[in-house]
């Protein structure tokens, strides 16, 4: 190994990287997700800025859909793994959850209700919904037998 942390391979220096991503999801040498968040809260802010160019162009219904389908589905991609990081992960999701784009002339309406119209839960609220649904499918049908076998009441 060098000083500069590339360990040395068949005579080549390979340089190491601080975090992998894998099927969609960055892991970072702490577990923290910190880096995965910034790539989540990034994508879904490229993507509400978009919507937000094309916003006058569509009814309230299709812009519920749009938001739904790109924000919503990056929100919850491997959610699961973020139970118990960190309150500013949380947070930093959010925000991007609360993001009011969608509705051209509700400005002052507050998050909550906007969120109850499009019957989305808050970000903490979704990652235990889905641990939750999983871990109660997996003992009620006993599939996949390897998780069902470790879920002990």
């Amino acid at each position: 190994m060098d000083i500069r942390g590339g360990v040395n391979v068949a005579g080549s220096t390979m340089q190491s990287n601080d975090a992998l991503k894998l099927l969609g999801v960055t892991l970072d040498a702490s577990l923290s997700f910190d880096k995965h968040v910034t790539n989540v809260v990034r994508a879904c802010t490229f993507h509400t800025c978009a919507l937000r160019h094309i916003r006058p162009l569509l009814t309230l219904e299709v812009a519920k859909a749009v938001a739904v389908s790109i924000v919503g589905s990056r929100l919850d991609y491997c959610n699961s793994l973020l139970y118990g990081t960190s309150d500013r992960n949380f947070d930093r999701l959010q925000r991007v959850q609360n993001n009011r784009v969608v509705f051209r002339a509700s400005w002052s309406a507050s998050a909550s209700d906007l969120l109850r119209e499009l019957h989305w839960l808050l970000i903490r609220q979704r990652v235990r919904f889905k641990l939750t649904a999983v871990t109660f499918k997996a003992k009620h049908s006993g599939l996949p037998a390897y998780f069902h076998d470790d879920i002990h009441i």
